[in-house]
């Protein structure tokens, strides 16, 4: 496996836990939803948005789009750190950056 390979899918790999440790911050919200003790928040819904994109984002680095996917990634890490997920949207940012810098990576 190339050095490109293996950073590729450490961004996999961070982009998913990212976006799950973000999805569950939603996913524990809906019974506060439900019993009717919460509105929607506008910024929950951003986040969860992110949560979702950020897996297909590390998978698009994966499949051998890494400026398009760490671009996103980096995108996304900004938006759920200023949204107040300070450790789920580094994890983010830090996969964008090692798609960006995955193929420049020499052997």
């Amino acid at each position: 496996m190339k050095s490109k390979d293996v950073l590729a899918l450490l961004a996999l790999i961070l982009g998913i836990v990212g976006g799950v440790l973000l999805l569950i911050d939603g996913i524990e919200a809906i019974p506060r939803f439900l019993e009717g003790r919460a509105r929607v928040d506008v910024g929950l819904v951003v986040v969860v948005g992110v949560g979702i994109i950020a897996p297909v984002a590390s998978a698009m680095i994966w499949r051998g789009s890494y400026f398009t996917g760490g671009v996103i990634n980096i995108v996304l890490g900004f938006v759920a750190v200023v949204f107040g997920r300070e450790t789920e949207g580094v994890i983010v940012l830090v996969s964008g950056v090692l798609g960006i810098i995955a193929p420049k990576v020499k052997d």
